[in-house]
């Protein structure tokens, strides 16, 4: 099954945001055990305490799923269970993501004017009347308001969205994944892509779209979906490119890196009856296990992304 540019089509479009809109309602789809919140507010909490999980808890830099060689494996894992769901509230089993190529938008005299704002599309989210966000970050675990509010976005207020050359240029000169110390401040292509280093590709689109989607929250706004959706797609182009580059670090590594060497447990709110790993994330043809043929997908194109 494809996975398509969100603009490019109408019908992946709807069925994105009606999916999206049932996963969010607590009547139809409850978040077991917390009355008055749904899977989708799961979602957004399972993102949250990934952030919170430091990996040592020594540090302040590299956790469960940011900053380090699980930046890229985690958030395939966090995908694919969220699209299995909107498979289920669409009653579709071959619905797959949709993504959203911000490099053409921001070829756009002003991205602000693209289509992906207009109200028949990812726009309608910032309707009070439609959309609310229920849960916000905490010290400790997240905070439900009391009173929900509507969701907040300030698009080019800061930042700006990475260019088509800027993504070919890590995608043909990072010829490694990772590299030590495997952090925010490591060379290769994970942390050139999540955009500590470089031109700061994966983060810079948070900072861009602002209000939720900067914070350990995001997937408040449902655009984190299809903008993390196309960071899976910038990966399975490199892994296309230099398929003899190996997953670093190697199960071998220091116990410090835990959740991040290829044969961990990447971290999840869900009780597996599988390890799902950074192995197993590798190739989106074949995900390994907890995931089945059902699951497989790939993209629409990859061309866009050859220099």
């Amino acid at each position: 099954m494809i996975r398509r540019n969100i603009l490019a089509d109408e019908a992946a479009r709807q069925q994105f945001i009606d999916g999206v809109l049932a996963l969010k309602d607590p009547a139809r789809f409850p978040w077991p055990g917390q009355q008055g919140l749904s899977i989708y507010d799961l979602f957004v909490s399972w993102h949250h305490q990934s952030m919170m999980l430091f990996t040592p808890p020594t540090q302040r830099d590299r956790n469960a799923a940011h900053s380090g060689p699980a930046f890229l494996p985690w958030h395939r894992y966090f995908l694919l269970r969220f699209e299995g769901y909107l498979r289920i509230a669409l009653g579709n089993p071959e619905f797959r993501l949709p993504y959203w190529d911000w490099a053409a938008d921001a070829a756009l005299a002003d991205p602000r004017q693209s289509p992906l704002w207009a109200d028949g599309a990812m726009g309608r989210f910032t309707a009070p009347a439609v959309w609310q966000v229920r849960v916000v970050p905490a010290e400790r675990g997240i905070t439900r308001l009391s009173r929900p509010r509507p969701l907040a976005r300030s698009p080019g207020r800061a930042g700006a969205l990475p260019t088509r050359e800027q993504v070919r240029a890590v995608l043909r000169d990072q010829v490694l994944y990772d590299a030590p110390p495997y952090n925010s401040t490591s060379n290769g292509f994970r942390n050139y892509l999540e955009g500590w280093e470089g031109p700061g590709i994966h983060n810079i689109v948070h900072v861009w779209v602002g209000g939720d989607m900067t914070d350990s929250t995001s997937p408040n706004d449902p655009l984190f979906f299809l903008h993390h959706c196309n960071v899976d797609r910038i990966w399975h182009a490199w892994r296309r490119r230099y398929p003899n580059a190996p997953y670093v670090p190697a199960q071998s590594a220091a116990n410090t890196l835990a959740f991040h060497r290829l044969d961990d447990a990447l971290y999840s709110v869900f009780r597996e009856t599988t390890r799902v790993t950074p192995r197993g994330m590798l190739d989106p043809l074949a995900p390994g296990a907890p995931f089945s043929a059902n699951d497989r997908y790939d993209y629409d194109t990859l061309a866009d992304l050859q220099a």
